[in-house]
């Protein structure tokens, strides 16, 4: 034999997965014609029932414990329910002891329906826990809101309910997006998919509050700024991940726009105001700290701050470039 039984099994577990060169694999063929003993060994790795075997095992066990799980939650949801039964009770013979009607009860069944969809909904739930519970959650915010409105007689029931859904909105929708079923010339615009809805939630309580509070000029000055304070999240989002440089040169880029606009956010504000005269980084005096010249000292630290980080941010990118080429 060419080569000795050690160097050929070393081979064999290679050889039965299909993962060894086409020279190891026809070392092994001519060994074991030769070879009774490691032919034997090789009949025995590839029978494949002791690993199905453990893998059957392994999935009863699995699916044994979900169901332990799965029961001992559902148990723990029921208690629960029973235990939010007793106040509901309690309430529904008070009030109708007190008032001869069914009226801030339902405050009271509402405010335990939102405890209810961050206790119970995640328990009786098995995918997606969080969509579930935060649509349930929202829901019954939702109702809790409208209820007090109308026990209340009052008309501010969407001044409340569109920023309460915005907000969670804004705070959850990367989650929501990675979860939700997108067609596939939409899966790498996920970001671009978040910002949409967030600009639209940021525009839904501007127009919320317009429409409440009936502010003679409302529109004239909160369309423009809040348009203008967009371009700054907008501008970060697809700078981070449309252009196509190194992180370390887009966190430059990122430094170098967040220092320009916060200098002028100033100006547009005045300018939206009708209080304007002229830039405010024009006002500036280092030397003299004043209500006329404060505005423009503190746009000309943003510029600065932001080019010095961004200079830092380029040479750190630059060294780290030039280490992994060579």
């Amino acid at each position: 034999m060419k080569y000795n039984c050690e160097v050929v099994q070393d081979l064999l577990p290679l050889y039965v997965d299909n993962i060894c060169s086409m020279q190891s694999r026809e070392i092994v063929d001519a060994h074991i014609e030769e070879c009774p003993r490691c032919k034997e060994q090789l009949t025995a790795l590839g029978d494949r029932s002791v690993t199905q075997e453990l893998s059957q095992e392994r999935d009863g066990v699995l699916k044994t414990h979900m169901k332990k799980e799965k029961k001992r939650s559902t148990m723990i949801a029921m208690i629960t329910s029973a235990c939010l039964t007793v106040p509901i009770i309690v309430c529904l013979i008070c009030n109708l002891a007190v008032g001869h009607a069914l009226d801030w009860f339902f405050i009271v069944l509402t405010s335990l329906l939102v405890f209810a969809s961050v206790t119970i909904v995640p328990l009786v739930t098995c995918d997606n826990k969080l969509l579930w519970t935060l649509g349930s959650f929202t829901v019954s915010v939702l109702a809790l809101l409208g209820t007090i409105c109308i026990y209340t007689n009052g008309n501010w029931f969407y001044i409340a309910a569109v920023p309460v859904t915005a907000g969670l909105l804004i705070c959850f929708m990367p989650y929501i997006i990675r979860h939700l079923p997108l067609p596939a010339f939409l899966r790498n615009h996920k970001a671009l998919l978040v910002m949409l809805v967030d600009t639209a939630a940021v525009y839904s309580i501007i127009a919320a509050a317009g429409l409440y509070t009936r502010y003679p000029g409302y529109w004239d000055i909160a369309v423009p700024i809040a348009s203008f304070c967009m371009i700054l999240p907008w501008a970060i989002v697809l700078t981070a991940r449309y252009i196509p440089i190194s992180k370390m040169y887009r966190g430059a880029v990122i430094s170098l726009i967040c220092g320009v606009f916060c200098a002028f956010i100033n100006d547009v504000a005045e300018l939206t105001l009708g209080e304007f005269d002229k830039l405010n980084l024009l006002k500036a005096d280092f030397s003299n700290w004043n209500y006329y010249t404060n505005n423009g000292n503190v746009a000309w630290l943003f510029i600065i701050s932001g080019t010095v980080i961004a200079l830092i941010l380029a040479v750190a990118g630059r060294i780290l470039s030039k280490t992994k080429r060579n």
